[in-house]
C-alpha cells in the first residue's frame, strides 16, 4: 500500500508517491549485503597494516642487535634464567642475568630504562627501581595483531621475577610487561635447557661458575644465536647472516594471554633465558589457536617451544643481517630447522 501526503492527494495529482515497506526492506538488505562483502576487505586492510607494523618492530630489534654486536663484539646475551631479570651494574656479558630484551635497551634508545637502579647499594631501593622497569611496556616488543603494549598478570604461584643486590631483597609486581618476539636459540633443545637457574641463587655463586660448570648443569650450548649466557659473534654464524634466524614472532595460546597461566607467557619481557623470550626451529611455526599446544601434535620432552603468530598464513622472522621475512606455517620442517641453526652447513636454502 502506497502512502501519500494528504495535501498532495487533494491538490497535486502529479506528486511523487512515498516509499513502500517492501522497497525499504530491499534497500536495507542491499546495504547489509554490501557491508558483509566489504567487511572482510576492511579487516584484511587493517591486518595488513598491523603485519607491516609487526615486521617493522622485528627489523628494529634486529638492527638494534647488530648495533649491540658492533659496540660489544657479540650479539645480545640470553641471560641466565626465567627467575632472573636485568641488573644495570653487571654489564652485557656472561655476568648479566637479564635477557636479550634488557640488553638491547641502549640500542633502542632506552638507556634510562636500563639504568634504573644503577649504582644503588641499598637492595630495597634497587628492587623498587627494577619494578619500574618490569612494569614499563614498550610497543617495539609487541605485535599489534595480538595485544597492546600493556601490563599482564604475574601469578603468585610463579617464580619470583625481581631480584636485586643483595639477593635477599626481592619484589614481585602484580603485573609485568611482556613481549611477542623471541630470539632463535637453535634447531632444537636438550632436556636440561630450562632446568634451574634463577633468583633463588645469589649472583655471586653464578659468578664463581665456569663455562664447564654451566655446561654440566644445563647441557652444551645450542646451535642458535641467542641463548643462556651466549656471546655469539657474527663470524661464528658460518651458515651466513642472510640464512639464519635472529628473532621471530612466538606462538601463544590467545585464550591464556590475559591470565598469565601459560608457561610460554608468564614471565617478564626483561627476564633471562626462558621460553618466554627464546624459541627454537625444532618444529614449524603455528598460527595462534585457542586451547592448542603444539606439543599435542609433536610431543617429546622438553615440549616444543615454537615460533608463530596471530597473523593468518605466516609469521614474521628477522634474519641476522637485519632483513625480515614472512615464513609460511607450511614451511618445510627441515628448512625451518636448518635456518634456526647458525652452523649446520646448509647455506643454500
Amino acid at each position: 500500500m502506497r502512502v501519500f501526503h494528504s495535501e498532495c492527494r487533494n491538490c497535486c495529482p502529479r506528486c511523487v508517491p512515498g516509499t513502500t515497506l517492501v522497497e525499504l526492506l530491499v534497500v536495507v538488505a542491499i546495504i547489509g549485503l554490501l557491508t558483509a562483502l566489504l567487511l572482510p576487505a576492511v579487516q584484511a586492510v587493517r591486518e595488513s597494516g598491523r603485519r607491516t607494523s609487526c615486521h617493522a618492530n622485528l627489523r628494529q630489534l634486529a638492527l638494534a642487535a647488530l648495533t649491540h654486536e658492533q659496540a660489544r663484539g657479540f650479539l645480545p646475551s640470553g641471560g641466565w634464567g626465567a627467575e632472573w631479570t636485568g641488573d644495570p651494574d653487571r654489564g652485557f656479558d656472561v655476568r648479566q642475568p637479564g635477557g636479550w630484551a634488557f640488553n638491547l635497551l641502549p640500542a633502542l634508545e632506552q638507556v634510562a630504562l636500563r639504568d634504573l637502579g644503577a649504582g644503588l647499594g641499598d637492595g630495597q631501593a634497587k628492587a623498587d627501581q627494577a619494578v619500574i622497569r618490569l612494569t614499563t611496556p614498550l610497543p617495539v616488543f609487541v605485535c599489534p595483531t595480538r595485544r597492546p603494549a600493556a601490563l599482564w598478570p604475574l601469578l603468585v604461584s610463579k617464580p619470583l621475577s625481581v631480584t636485586a643486590v643483595p639477593e635477599t631483597v626481592k619484589r614481585r609486581p602484580a603485573a609485568v610487561a611482556r613481549g611477542d618476539y623471541a630470539a632463535s636459540m637453535g634447531s632444537g633443545v636438550s632436556p636440561n635447557t630450562y632446568r634451574g637457574g634463577g633468583s633463588f641463587s645469589p649472583a655471586f655463586l653464578a659468578d664463581l661458575m665456569t663455562d664447564a660448570d654451566w655446561e654440566s648443569g644445563f647441557g652444551r650450548p645450542p646451535d642458535g644465536v641467542i641463548f643462556r649466557r651466549s656471546r655469539v659473534r657474527l663470524r661464528e654464524i658460518v651458515d651466513g647472516t642472510t640464512a639464519t634466524y635472529l628473532f621471530g614472532e612466538k606462538y601463544l595460546d590467545p585464550a591464556m594471554l590475559a591470565t598469565g597461566t601459560s608457561d610460554d607467557d608468564d614471565q617478564s619481557l626483561y627476564s633471562g633465558h626462558d621460553r618466554d623470550t627464546l624459541r627454537t626451529g625444532v618444529v614449524p611455526p603455528y598460527q595462534d589457536r585457542a586451547g592448542f599446544d603444539p606439543k599435542v601434535v609433536h610431543g617429546g620432552f622438553p615440549p616444543p617451544i615454537v615460533f608463530g603468530s596471530g597473523h593468518p598464513g605466516s609469521c614474521g622472522m628477522a634474519m641476522v643481517d637485519g632483513s625480515v621475512r614472512s615464513v609460511s606455517y607450511a614451511i618445510d620442517a627441515a628448512v625451518h630447522r636448518a635456518t634456526a641453526s647458525r652452523n649446520d652447513g646448509q647455506i643454500d636454502r
